[in-house]
């Protein structure tokens, strides 16, 4: 990541510094990992508390924490309400300061393989950063944007779903350029309940798309029509497997067409 101010990061959170405006370079949310110029975030969920390992991670050598509660310590800290969230609108704000190309993959399956050979062929020849494994949620997808360098050209960002409001919620952390839905499949019903719950999640990613943004579908998809309000005016690119047959017929007249073109500019060339 660039490095900020505690002041500024303080602005990007809402919250307030007690200490020195120091700068940092690194953010962590473990306190095993901690490494100079580290500022700690104290993560807190229903079954876990990052406030027990402050002690932790300033002992390995951190230089500042976000705590949503106040702390004895000789360090700088920011209080916020929720240090996931900062998270979050830390790693939105970095994302708009260096400006990469975000392309955002989300679907019921396959979209981890996607993700991979995207990456395998981008970085051959851009700087990237993408999600690694399975952080595609609302803590793993911001971490990977706080990867983000000056020179990173592309982030190519999974976005998974296992409740309603969590693409929502990483679509506005990414802020996608290219919106990819890989499929719509019975998966992680559990959490929605019907295909048609699945569908209205999925679209989500198209909820926080930049200007002039691109979205990616797989005609196969349920429940499709859902999806036409959020990507009106939008640039389109749709792909199939059952519809295959419309695809490689539509293919074949591009390329007759491609072939008459080049043939004409030969007739004039031999003129």
């Amino acid at each position: 990541m660039i490095p900020m101010s505690l002041k500024k990061i303080a602005s990007i959170t809402n919250g307030e510094l007690y200490g020195k405006n120091i700068t940092i370079h690194h953010i962590s949310i473990n306190s095993k990992k901690i490494v100079p110029n580290t500022l700690f975030i104290a993560l807190k969920g229903d079954k876990f508390d990052g406030n027990v390992f402050i002690e932790e991670a300033i002992k390995k050598g951190c230089c500042a924490v976000i705590t949503n509660q106040k702390i004895i310590s000789f360090i700088s800290y920011i209080i916020v309400e929720n240090t996931t969230i900062a998270l979050g609108q830390i790693a939105n704000s970095l994302r708009n300061t260096i400006q990469p190309k975000i392309l955002a993959i989300t679907g019921s399956c396959g979209k981890t393989s996607v993700k991979e050979m995207t990456a395998s062929i981008l970085q051959k020849k851009n700087n990237i950063i993408y999600t690694m494994n399975n952080e595609n949620n609302h803590i793993g997808v911001p971490i990977t944007l706080l990867k983000l360098k000056e020179i990173d050209k592309y982030g190519l960002i999974e976005l998974g779903a296992n409740n309603p409001g969590d693409i929502r919620y990483i679509s506005n952390i990414s802020e996608p350029n290219v919106a990819l839905i890989n499929n719509i499949y019975h998966s992680h019903l559990a959490g929605f309940k019907s295909l048609l719950g699945i569908s209205k999640e999925k679209s989500e990613i198209f909820s926080y798309l930049k200007k002039n943004s691109i979205v990616i579908i797989n005609l196969d998809s349920h429940h499709l029509s859902q999806w036409k309000k959020k990507i009106k005016n939008k640039k389109i690119f749709y792909f199939s497997i059952e519809k295959k047959k419309q695809a490689i017929f539509l293919l074949l007249i591009l390329r007759f067409i491609h072939i008459k073109h080049v043939l004409s500019c030969i007739h004039q060339l031999e003129k």
